[in-house]
């Protein structure tokens, strides 16, 4: 029995197929009723040929179902074992045996029907083409040369045979059709079970995936709260020391001013790295390109980096190739914020020597340059095994030695997703001690045909640490000149210290400005006064700036329904922006705001005749 197991198991493997599994039960089905229909053919006096063409025929049912599990992939032993059956065994015995009156016609039926088990269609049809001719040839020649066909001795032989041959196929089939019906039944039990599990795997994703939805929704409301809480302080902060360096006359406070100046906006800096990361991360981080003038990005961030190293003692050096296309198209933010965090961290890890950045470019066709800008300093260096770990997530390399330098390890990561973003690629260049070599190349649009030239001797004409562009010398002086002394503006904030940071920013404007802490206290305002613009901050409790907003519009006996507002709020978050426009803002700006983005937007919006410009007397 053990035995019988072992042979069972092999021939119903799991790696055969259901088809390799079928041939193996029909040969072996025929290979087990080959014996007892031997028997039966010496017990009906079969002659001499006919049982050796039986001992053959079982011979070469066993060595083609050694063939078929021998090579269980190969189609030769299904396509043999039919065609020497179908054209050469059964015809052979159909004469030996004792032609149409025995059960020859029924094992030439088995034939045929088992062919269309075993192979594939096409020679399906072929062989059953063929054996239907074979049959009726054999009929047609005992018909007309009986002496052909070696009959068996009585009539009672011949019906014994016959029942002995419908048996043994009967038993062939129905082992085949058992076999087929057991392997579906299997199969669709698998298929039942595999359903469940996968119904209960997709539950279980699905409880992730709301799990998961759940602790994004969790982050991203926790960083608009952090957002907001960190930059409203921070806004009281930068807007209350502008002031102290615009009017105080007193070297050491002034100096005292710069430091928090420096500090706010890198307490600034590194809140802006994790919203940052966080929009990468989400895949909600968008590129916004635009037309530039270079030397106006390179100016800027010179004049950023300028004061840091030349607190540290630092050499700054800024070259440039001449040649480079003056104006050029794509996202300017984020190739500033590549540039200057790379310079940023130069002048970090850069005890003393210099820090130089130059500014290159390769020709990829006639309307597309690679802007390649590389950032050398003389610091410390980074060891080859650390450099595998520069890029990745809130990673600092050499921390011990590294722990007095601020920063959350998130600015090469950002600088490096930018870059791979814009279709760029960075590459480091560093010996330990010794310095390194940061370079980025982006591809960019050139947007004018002309030349930046030497950007040294630009800065130097327009005096060191001032230098600025054709076009922001001609913002900044038409900026500092206006006033509007008949505009009327309604600054609306929960908070009085960020009120008294908008009042004091736009102290030389001379425009009658308004003060509402609440938006209640907004609507009040918007019923008894016309104003000329609006400035909105969003999170504010009890009513908040877009419910103010649009209560404004609505308000029957109002005078504002048409006063531009703009959003003034700490939320800086991905999107934030577009929501504000789709509200019904006009325009948006964010905590800590910058006097001059502050009075560039008023500028846009109030009513030219209320404009007073210096010029124009």
């Amino acid at each position: 029995m053990e035995h019988l197991k072992r042979i069972a198991k092999y021939f119903f493997r799991e790696e055969l197929t259901i088809r390799h599994k079928l041939v193996n039960v029909i040969l072996g089905s025929a290979l087990l009723v080959q014996i007892p229909g031997l028997i039966v053919t010496i017990v009906v006096g079969t002659s001499m040929a006919g049982l050796l063409v039986q001992v053959l025929m079982t011979c070469i049912i066993a060595f083609i179902l050694y063939l078929v599990n021998k090579f269980p992939e190969s189609p030769i032993p299904p396509l043999l074992i039919t065609t020497i059956a179908n054209i050469i065994i059964f015809p052979v015995m159909y004469f030996l045996c004792g032609g149409a009156r025995t059960g020859m016609i029924i094992w030439m039926l088995f034939g045929s029907i088992f062919t269309w088990l075993l192979i594939d269609i096409k020679w399906a049809v072929i062989i059953s083409v063929i054996n239907f001719v074979m049959l009726n040839g054999c009929l047609r020649i005992e018909e007309h040369y009986p002496q052909y066909v070696q009959y068996l001795d009585t009539r009672n032989d011949e019906i014994m045979d016959t029942g002995m041959a419908f048996i043994f196929v009967t038993v062939i089939f129905g082992m085949i059709f058992k076999f087929q019906t057991y392997s579906y039944e299997k199969q669709a039990r698998t298929l039942r079970e595999s359903d469940e599990e996968l119904r209960k795997l997709n539950e279980d994703l699905e409880e992730v995936n709301i799990r998961l939805a759940s602790a994004s929704e969790a982050k991203t409301t926790f960083l608009a709260n952090m957002s907001h809480e960190i930059r409203t302080p921070i806004n009281a902060v930068l807007g209350m020391d502008e002031m102290i360096i615009r009017e105080c006359q007193d070297k050491q406070i002034l100096e005292y001013a710069n430091d928090i100046d420096s500090a706010g906006h890198q307490l600034l800096a590194l809140v802006n790295d994790i919203l940052d990361f966080s929009k990468i991360e989400s895949g909600k981080m968008e590129l916004h390109p635009v037309e530039y003038e270079l030397f106006s990005m390179m100016n800027d961030c010179y004049n950023m980096i300028f004061m840091r190293a030349k607190r540290k003692e630092l050499e700054f050096i800024v070259e440039n190739d001449p040649e480079i296309p003056a104006f050029l198209y794509g996202d300017e933010v984020r190739i500033r914020q590549i540039i200057m965090n790379l310079l940023t961290n130069a002048v970090k890890y850069t005890k003393d020597g210099q820090v130089k950045v130059r500014f290159d470019h390769e020709v990829i066709d006639d309307e597309h340059i690679r802007l390649i800008v590389s950032v050398k300093d003389s610091g410390i260096g980074i060891s080859e095994e650390n450099q595998k770990y520069l890029f990745d997530s809130f990673k600092r390399i050499d921390e011990k030695a590294n722990r007095n330098i601020e920063g959350t390890g998130l600015g090469l990561t950002i600088t490096k997703k930018f870059t791979d973003m814009m279709g760029g690629q960075i590459r480091v260049d560093s010996v330990l001690y010794e310095g390194s070599t940061f370079t980025v190349e982006i591809p960019q649009k050139v947007a004018d045909k002309g030349t930046i030239g030497n950007f040294a001797e630009r800065l130097n004409r327009r005096g060191e640490g001032g230098g600025k562009s054709e076009k922001e010398a001609k913002e900044a002086e038409k900026r500092d000149k206006f006033t509007a002394p008949r505009a009327r503006i309604l600054v609306v904030d929960d908070v009085k210290m960020n009120l008294n940071v908008v009042r004091l920013l736009l102290k030389n404007t001379e425009m009658q400005i308004d003060l509402a802490s609440s938006g209640d206290e907004c609507l009040k305002y918007t019923l008894m006064k016309r104003y000329d613009l609006i400035l909105m901050d969003h999170m504010m409790p009890v009513m908040d700036g877009i419910e103010a907003l649009h209560k404004i519009r609505e308000q029957a006996t109002g005078l504002n329904a048409e006063t531009p507002v703009v959003a003034l709020t700490a939320n800086a978050l991905v999107g934030a922006q577009e929501m504000y426009l789709e509200e019904g803002f006009v325009s948006y700006l964010s905590k800590p705001v910058k006097s001059a983005d502050l009075e560039d937007c008023i500028l846009k919006l109030l009513p030219e005749d209320k404009i007073v410009r210096e010029n124009n007397g």
